[in-house]
Protein backbone atom coordinates (compact mmCIF):
# COMPACT_ATOMS: atom_id res chain seq x y z
CA UNK A 1 0.00 0.00 0.00
CA UNK A 2 0.97 3.58 -0.56
CA UNK A 3 1.46 6.17 2.29
CA UNK A 4 -0.24 9.41 0.64
CA UNK A 5 0.87 13.12 2.06
CA UNK A 6 0.39 16.31 1.17
CA UNK A 7 2.88 18.55 2.71
CA UNK A 8 2.34 22.30 2.79
CA UNK A 9 5.05 24.73 2.84
CA UNK A 10 6.13 27.73 1.31
CA UNK A 11 9.89 27.14 0.95
CA UNK A 12 11.06 24.79 -1.32
CA UNK A 13 13.87 23.93 1.06
CA UNK A 14 11.49 22.72 3.55
CA UNK A 15 9.13 20.64 1.65
CA UNK A 16 11.85 18.34 -0.72
CA UNK A 17 13.65 17.93 3.25
CA UNK A 18 10.43 16.74 4.59
CA UNK A 19 10.08 14.28 1.32
CA UNK A 20 13.65 13.17 1.85
CA UNK A 21 12.80 12.39 5.73
CA UNK A 22 9.52 10.30 4.59
CA UNK A 23 11.42 8.56 1.27
CA UNK A 24 14.20 7.44 3.47
CA UNK A 25 12.16 5.89 5.97
CA UNK A 26 8.52 4.77 4.53
CA UNK A 27 9.91 3.23 1.09
CA UNK A 28 6.32 3.18 -0.48
CA UNK A 29 5.32 7.22 -0.12
CA UNK A 30 3.67 9.01 -2.78
CA UNK A 31 3.90 12.92 -2.34
CA UNK A 32 1.87 16.10 -3.06
CA UNK A 33 3.07 19.53 -2.56
CA UNK A 34 1.57 23.06 -1.52
CA UNK A 35 2.94 26.46 -1.57
CA UNK A 36 0.43 27.81 1.09
CA UNK A 37 -3.35 26.84 2.60
CA UNK A 38 -5.44 27.83 -0.78
CA UNK A 39 -3.79 25.43 -2.56
CA UNK A 40 -3.36 23.31 -0.14
CA UNK A 41 -7.38 22.86 -0.03
CA UNK A 42 -7.62 22.72 -3.84
CA UNK A 43 -5.05 19.86 -3.23
CA UNK A 44 -7.13 17.89 -0.58
CA UNK A 45 -10.55 18.09 -2.74
CA UNK A 46 -8.28 16.63 -5.51
CA UNK A 47 -6.77 14.07 -3.81
CA UNK A 48 -9.78 12.53 -1.58
CA UNK A 49 -7.29 9.26 -0.81
CA UNK A 50 -4.67 11.36 0.92
CA UNK A 51 -3.49 9.62 4.40
CA UNK A 52 -1.49 12.51 6.54
CA UNK A 53 -0.66 16.06 5.96
CA UNK A 54 2.15 18.18 7.23
CA UNK A 55 1.43 21.96 7.95
CA UNK A 56 3.41 24.68 8.07
CA UNK A 57 2.09 27.16 9.98
CA UNK A 58 3.96 30.64 8.88
CA UNK A 59 2.96 30.84 5.33
CA UNK A 60 1.76 33.39 2.55
CA UNK A 61 -1.65 33.76 1.07
CA UNK A 62 -3.36 31.75 3.34
CA UNK A 63 -1.48 30.50 6.35
CA UNK A 64 -1.47 27.47 8.15
CA UNK A 65 -4.16 28.38 11.43
CA UNK A 66 -6.40 29.44 8.58
CA UNK A 67 -5.88 26.39 6.42
CA UNK A 68 -6.54 24.17 9.53
CA UNK A 69 -9.98 26.46 10.52
CA UNK A 70 -11.32 26.26 6.88
CA UNK A 71 -10.26 22.51 6.46
CA UNK A 72 -11.61 20.82 9.73
CA UNK A 73 -15.16 22.36 8.74
CA UNK A 74 -15.43 19.89 5.73
CA UNK A 75 -16.88 16.34 7.27
CA UNK A 76 -15.09 14.66 4.16
CA UNK A 77 -11.71 15.19 4.61
CA UNK A 78 -11.26 16.25 7.83
CA UNK A 79 -10.44 12.78 9.30
CA UNK A 80 -6.89 12.84 7.78
CA UNK A 81 -4.34 13.27 10.26
CA UNK A 82 -2.40 16.88 10.28
CA UNK A 83 1.36 17.73 11.83
CA UNK A 84 1.75 21.16 11.94
CA UNK A 85 4.98 22.43 11.64
CA UNK A 86 6.20 25.60 12.97
CA UNK A 87 9.50 27.86 14.11
CA UNK A 88 6.97 29.31 16.89
CA UNK A 89 6.66 27.13 19.55
CA UNK A 90 4.09 29.73 21.08
CA UNK A 91 1.39 28.80 18.27
CA UNK A 92 1.33 25.42 19.54
CA UNK A 93 -2.02 25.77 21.93
CA UNK A 94 -3.88 27.69 19.21
CA UNK A 95 -2.72 25.29 16.15
CA UNK A 96 -3.92 22.26 18.42
CA UNK A 97 -7.32 23.86 19.30
CA UNK A 98 -7.75 24.53 15.40
CA UNK A 99 -7.35 20.67 14.86
CA UNK A 100 -3.80 19.36 13.90
CA UNK A 101 -3.26 15.62 15.53
CA UNK A 102 0.43 16.65 15.86
CA UNK A 103 2.59 20.14 16.25
CA UNK A 104 6.49 19.97 15.74
CA UNK A 105 8.84 22.75 16.09
CA UNK A 106 11.89 23.86 13.48
CA UNK A 107 14.28 22.27 13.09
CA UNK A 108 12.83 18.87 12.11
CA UNK A 109 14.93 15.65 12.52
CA UNK A 110 13.74 12.44 10.93
CA UNK A 111 13.54 10.67 14.23
CA UNK A 112 10.82 13.37 15.51
CA UNK A 113 9.05 13.39 12.44
CA UNK A 114 8.28 9.41 12.19
CA UNK A 115 7.88 9.67 16.16
CA UNK A 116 4.97 12.33 15.18
CA UNK A 117 3.72 10.14 11.98
CA UNK A 118 3.17 6.91 14.08
CA UNK A 119 1.22 8.42 17.13
CA UNK A 120 -1.30 10.55 14.67
CA UNK A 121 -1.58 7.01 12.68
CA UNK A 122 -2.42 5.35 15.79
Amino acid sequence: MIFKVLIVDDDYINRHLLVSLLKKELYQIETIESVDGEDALQKCKEHSDLQLILLDIEMPNMDGSDFLRLYKKDEKTSQVPVIAISSNDLRKKEIISFGANAFLQKPITEKKLIAAIREVQN
